[in-house]
């Protein structure tokens, strides 16, 4: 075998290794979680938790004149505690997006409504989904 050979040889076998390593150590990321509001067959409004940088998107998918209002809530004692919240009234296809650290170990509840402007207290219809790391 030439020195060109065995140090082809060598590369890959460490660039291998480094990739199994790298995947090894690499920590798990959990599935992104959503919760959907359908209207019929329609796709009115959506919460996403997108894992990888606990980034939040809040979607609203139907043109009804309704923006939409996406909320974190940590659960304790059974109480739920609004973390963050954002409205989106840009339009139907439009999102708009909170950061939250989620951390393992606690009970959240993500909610999405849909609402009459961005202080309307009376929200017309709701969906919710636990997130859990």
């Amino acid at each position: 075998m030439t020195n060109r050979q065995w140090i082809a040889r060598t590369g890959l076998a460490l660039g291998a290794g480094l990739a199994l390593a790298a995947s090894v150590a690499a920590p798990a990321q959990a599935a992104d979680i959503e919760a959907q509001m359908y209207v019929g067959d329609d796709l009115v409004a959506e919460i996403i938790h997108h894992d990888d940088g606990d980034v939040f998107s809040v979607h609203d998918w139907y043109p009804d004149g309704h923006g939409v209002r996406g909320s974190l809530y940590l659960v304790e004692d059974g109480e739920w505690i609004l973390l963050d919240s954002v409205y989106n009234g840009l339009g139907a296809g439009e999102f708009r997006t909170f950061q939250w650290n989620v951390l393992t170990g606690e009970a959240y509840v993500m909610e999405v409504c849909t609402v009459d402007g961005a202080n309307d207290p009376e929200p017309n219809d709701c969906v919710f989904q636990e997130v859990e790391e």
